[in-house]
């Protein structure tokens, strides 16, 4: 997972590369692997969520997402946590620039 928070004027921009197969049901009969496919993403900052999405199969391997915000100061630091269809969940950290 690769993140970027950039302070431009009072909003944050984030831009998040997340690494993920993003295989669907479909796909995996045909790959003869287990479907796994990001499901949720958070990110919070202080604690306090700021962003908030339910995702499913149906978007591209690997997905860059973009979203911005306001409330946050540079140098706090942007948390962000996904959880797959498996329950299995990652989370990454990064600074505010």
């Amino acid at each position: 997972m690769k993140i970027k928070a950039k302070l431009k004027g009072q909003t944050i921009k984030v831009k998040a590369l997340f690494n993920s197969a993003m295989v669907g049901k479909e796909e995996a009969i045909k790959k003869k692997t287990v479907p796994s496919f990001i499901t949720h993403i958070i990110a919070k900052v202080n604690g306090e969520t700021v962003y908030e999405v339910s995702t499913g199969p149906f978007i591209s391997k690997n997905p860059l997402f973009k979203f911005q915000f306001v409330g946050a100061a540079k140098g706090d630091s942007l948390e962000i946590i996904t959880t797959d269809n498996n329950g299995k969940q990652e989370q990454g950290t990064t600074k505010i620039k």
